[in-house]
């Protein structure tokens, strides 16, 4: 281990391994960084901004307009809870919100909405970098021939002329042919080229298109530049609105909805979600009122049949009481007949609750109840399950056929309501077998006292018989015939009073702009701007592995004292001290020598040794001036060029390179052959000599002690420009004679590692009075103090 004997002073190394550093530090040194690369950020931040703004302003936005709709969870009633002949199945439809959500961006809707709207032509404004969409604002309508092929989605240019003339223009290499009369296509078309200038309301032909330009007097003031028109297919347009339509909830279980749709014109998205709003409800509407129309049907059927039977009955009693002039049967023929036909009313709508529950379930079991609605006309009191299943039974059955026309089965419901429709028929199933069986063991009962009743008739004289037979029928199908009218009543006015179980809660309106979105992009490209420069200047932080400024040297080396700067400079002389006294340069040497003067201020004779990690990093030039600083200052110098193995000072002082150090040391010249004196007053100068084989041998023998001796006792500040530490034992060993040594760093050529490994051994090994110089510093940077050129006399730049 190498130890420097000198003793202690304020210039100590206290031995703390590693660096120093803290959170503040590293917020300067990111701020230095920054503003050091700034230029990369005037360049970024301008051209990202501008980009966002020419996008915005040649971009056309995309609108989002909505609608809100109430989707009851639970549907009234269809027919306002009357119980119609006790299980019409007019129950309750429980509503879907997922299931409305396919229906409504169905084909089916959609197309039904773009039928009922003017889509099929689109208008445009053409602009020099972006085109406007019109909607009911062009200064003209077009009229199209229905029967005549239109080309569908290439544009026809329509300019407007003075005396209300247009120039129509169009070109294109090929396009599908489209038949609006017969929604279809009928073929394509190959290139073509047209130009022609038309009258208003003149039809212009084509075999690619056909329509007339009609002048619209309220959007005459937009009728200056040019526009052009596209045909759009419903089919197309169906496939291109279903999607941009979304269905979103209020919150998690609410019934309300929010219908948007995206587009670039606000007044279509505004039309489109009205019509579409009133297509749901309506077609809503209709879906319940069908099923209240086929119970009507239903009803009005038996009425039919029932009032033939009545007729026939009515006419038969007045032609008996006209030919047998009969008025009044006697009271107890009277009494008998009544309780007659009350067994036989009761018998009747028995036969037709039967025939219609026999009815019910073959439907079931061959599945033709999915193929049309069924209603339970005569269930009577105690027939609820019965009624409920069928209720439920329809309503599913609604369901799906509701989704198989809007979405097909593919709809992941469908087959949840399949699953239920199975479950439902079970029961029902076996609800019929157990009523019927009610049925027939009522209807035994009955007969039998029917049965009884008969008997008695049958004691009646002939005539009376007859004629209670006769009043018996018409009586029976009057009942029957009141009843039916009363419910077929009843089921009008439930069916006036039907609702749609989906309500309008809020107009179309637009609420905002879904793209560009301008705040958003300025923000994203202000972010990039910044982002993609720090990328760039941590790349290359990343890649740098020298040492470029004070903070990057210090954090390295950690309690090692920093000495001072020294600026950069262009002149190409070397002893800048003399030649340029007032120059920075010299300034940064003065500086250097104070701050070793007052470190050192115990020290009588000063032994200064000066080394640096590698070749080329200014210890020589550094040796050489700061020597020149002390003689200046009035002391006497020695500089000695104790680097035998690429000596420099010899050169710079072109001085003999064959005698010097190496040759006092093998002793073959004497201390007094070694030293010359230099140009400036006070400074003499001690060559390396010639390059000896064993430079470190020499040094570490015992005349090195005697030279330094011998010195000390002749000079008052010895410079030692030594080897790089980095690379060979020599400074190390003459640092045993030295009582500061001056470890120079370049900024910008010194290796952070190899600088970080010297240091280590340093620490390591004990080496006291080591302190750091940061060489060729950037003068304009002011963290390293006042440099001002005008102060100090001419700068290194000015001097040529």
């Amino acid at each position: 281990m190498v130890t420097n004997p000198k003793g202690s002073s304020s210039f100590q190394n206290h031995n703390i391994p590693g660096g120093k550093s803290d959170g503040f530090s590293d917020i300067k040194k990111i701020a230095r960084l920054v503003l050091r690369h700034w230029f990369l950020f005037a360049i970024s931040i301008p051209v990202f901004l501008g980009g966002v703004y020419l996008f915005h302003r040649y971009t056309l936005p995309v609108y989002r307009g909505s609608v809100t709709m109430l989707f009851k969870a639970e549907s009234e009633k269809m027919l306002n809870d009357i119980n119609l002949m006790e299980g019409f199945g007019l129950s309750s439809e429980v509503r879907n919100i997922e299931n409305q959500t396919f229906i409504i961006k169905s084909q089916k809707t959609i197309r039904e909405v773009i039928d009922r709207l003017d889509f099929s032509i689109s208008y445009y404004a053409d602009g020099r970098f972006k085109d406007t969409e019109l909607y009911h604002s062009a200064p003209f309508k077009i009229e199209i021939l229905e029967n005549h092929p239109q080309i569908l989605g290439v544009p026809l240019y329509i300019k407007p002329l003075a005396g209300g003339k247009y120039k129509v223009s169009a070109s294109g290499e090929s396009g599908v042919l489209h038949r609006f009369d017969q929604s279809s296509a009928v073929g394509r078309t190959g290139p073509f080229s047209y130009e022609k200038t038309v009258e208003a309301g003149e039809v212009v032909n084509h075999q690619n298109f056909s329509f007339r330009i009609i002048p619209d007097t309220r959007n005459l003031r937009t009728g200056s530049g040019e526009f052009f028109i596209k045909f759009n297919s419903h089919q197309q347009l169906t496939s291109r609105y279903r999607s941009r339509v979304s269905v979103n909830n209020y919150r998690e279980g609410s019934s309300i909805v929010f219908i948007g749709v995206t587009g670039h014109n606000t007044s279509k998205i505004v039309a489109f979600l009205n019509v579409l709003s009133d297509v749901i409800v309506e077609n809503n509407l209709e879906r319940k009122n069908d099923m209240a129309t086929r119970s009507l049907d239903f009803i009005q059927q038996q009425l039919k049949n029932v009032a033939d039977t009545l007729n026939q009955t009515q006419k038969k009693l007045m032609d008996f009481r006209k030919n047998n002039r009969f008025m009044v049967p006697s009271e107890f023929a009277s009494r008998l007949a009544d309780e007659f036909i009350e067994f036989e009313k009761e018998l009747k709508m028995m036969e037709l609750k039967y025939d219609y529950f026999q009815k019910l379930k073959a439907r079931l079991k061959n599945g033709k109840m999915k193929e049309d609605y069924l209603l339970s006309a005569f269930a009577d009191d105690d027939a609820g399950v019965v009624n409920q299943l069928v209720g439920k039974y329809m309503e599913t059955i609604s369901e799906m056929k509701t989704l198989d026309k809007a979405t097909g089965i593919s709809n992941p419901y469908y087959s949840q309501l399949e699953n239920e429709i199975s479950v439902i028929s079970s029961t029902l199933l076996q609800a019929i077998d157990k009523k019927m069986e009610t049925l027939l063991i009522r209807e035994g009962e009955i007969k039998q006292q029917v049965a009884e009743l008969s008997i008695r008739m049958n004691n009646l004289p002939e005539l009376e018989k007859e004629f209670l037979e006769l009043e018996r029928a018409f009586k029976l199908n009057d009942a029957i015939y009141t009843f039916l009218l009363q419910k077929n009543s009843e089921t009008q006015i439930a069916k006036a009073s039907n609702t749609p179980d989906n309500e309008i809660l809020n107009k179309a309106t637009i609420s905002g702009i879904v793209s560009p979105d301008e705040r958003g992009n300025y923000g994203k490209a202000f972010l990039l701007a910044l982002i993609l420069p720090a990328a760039v200047i941590g790349f290359k932080e990343m890649l740098n592995n020298k040492i470029r400024d004070r903070e990057e040297m210090e954090s390295i080396a950690g309690d090692f004292p920093n000495m001072g700067t020294i600026v950069r400079s262009r002149i190409t002389g070397e002893n800048v001290v003399r030649e340029l006294p007032n120059s920075l340069l010299a300034e940064s040497f003065r500086s250097l020598r104070t701050k070793i003067r007052f470190m050192l201020s115990e020290e009588k004779h000063k032994v200064i040794l000066v080394t640096s990690t590698n070749t080329g990093e200014g210890k020589t030039f550094c040796a050489l001036n700061l020597a020149s600083a002390f003689a200046i200052s009035g002391k006497k110098v020695a500089l000695l060029g104790f680097d035998m193995r690429k000596p420099r000072l010899s050169k710079i002082f072109e001085k003999d390179q064959q005698i010097g150090i190496s040759n006092y040391l093998v002793n073959q010249k004497k201390f007094e052959e070694i030293i010359y004196p230099s140009e400036l007053e006070n400074m003499w100068l001690i060559p390396s000599g010639v390059t000896p084989p064993n430079p470190s041998e020499l040094i570490a023998g015992e005349r090195t002690k005697l030279l330094f001796d011998y010195l000390k006792s002749q000079f008052d500040v010895i410079v030692v420009d030594t080897p790089p530490i980095g690379l060979v034992a020599d400074a190390r060993i003459l640092m045993q004679h030295s009582d500061c040594n001056l470890f120079i760093v370049r900024a910008g050529l010194t290796h952070k590692e190899h600088f970080a490994t010297t240091i280590e051994e340093i620490r390591n090994e004990k080496i006291s009075h080591t302190g750091l110089v940061l060489n060729d510093i950037n003068p304009a940077d002011k963290r390293y103090g006042y440099y001002n050129t005008s102060y100090y006399g001419p700068s290194p730049e000015e001097v040529k």
